[in-house]
């Protein structure tokens, strides 16, 4: 199940640049099955009034213009609940980020 989730008045700071995924047993690239594009993970910090949390995003095809420590749009965020075994937690996947204006000294993801 996929939780849809409402950004309204949340704003997220990249924390990590973008990493490729892959599958921790083979080490190929995940590949996102609707589109065909490689996956991505962002790490980000999401901030509102109630405080702030740190989230590891992931995407298909990698983010454009992501800035560790500025502004970014998620775009389609949800929550997907899992399970495996003893170990459960909370994946979160979005259909688009990208980087907002960049900060001074900051380094890029290209």
């Amino acid at each position: 199940m996929r939780l849809n989730i409402n950004t309204a008045g949340v704003q997220f700071l990249a924390t990590r640049l973008p990493e490729p995924r892959t599958d921790r047993d083979t080490g190929a690239a995940r590949i996102d099955k609707e589109t065909g594009l490689p996956m991505f993970q962002v790490q980000v910090a999401a901030l509102d009034s109630s405080g702030g949390e740190v989230l590891a995003v992931s995407v298909p095809g990698q983010p454009a213009g992501i800035t560790i420590g500025a502004a970014v749009t998620i775009e389609g965020l949800v929550a997907i609940p899992w399970s495996q075994g003893d170990r459960s937690g909370v994946a979160y996947r979005a259909t688009a980020l990208r980087g907002n204006d960049a900060r001074p000294g900051s380094k890029t993801a290209d």
